[in-house]
């Protein structure tokens, strides 16, 4: 689980937040979600921040926590809504990919590519997404940050 250590993040938030998660993770073993300390996070990563809780058979996620950043960009209230609900079936595919390989092999997945899933319009972003377990080995939430590339802020 330590084949993290070779990722390249270009962001440097997000670096520091993969940086945050490495130092949570004890013995090689992931972190558990309870570990998770926002005030420990930088300010400026907290409102595109999100947690996921994943459920199983079938392998699915739900979205627990969505930093404000991300609920403007999207225009909706994003807590509470499953993958599917947020990212359209058929524009998603390679993102669940991505989920779902995170959960099955425990290390971190970062990604720059653009939002076509928006209803509205299409923006690039950055996402990273990190595991957690419980138990240390079983991946139950997915946790990250997404950042767009906005032209000017969301009105809140």
């Amino acid at each position: 689980m330590d084949g993290d250590q070779t990722m390249v993040v270009s962001d440097q938030r997000l670096a520091a937040l993969l940086q945050y998660w490495r130092n949570l993770k004890n013995k090689g073993r992931l972190p558990s979600r309870k570990a998770l300390d926002l005030t420990a996070i930088s300010s400026g990563i907290v409102p595109h921040f999100f947690v996921y809780d994943v459920s199983r058979d079938p392998l699915d996620y739900r979205m627990r926590l969505a930093g404000s950043m991300l609920c403007a960009t999207v225009g909706y209230e994003m807590r509470g809504r499953t993958f599917d609900e947020i990212h359209p079936a058929d524009q998603a595919a390679a993102i669940r990919e991505e989920f779902d390989g995170v959960v099955h092999s425990g290390r971190p997945h970062y990604a720059e590519r653009s939002a076509q899933w928006l209803p509205d319009r299409e923006l690039a972003y950055r996402r990273l997404l990190l595991p957690f377990a419980e138990d240390g080995v079983t991946v139950d939430s997915l946790a990250g940050a997404s950042l767009f590339e906005l032209e000017q802020a969301p009105l809140f």
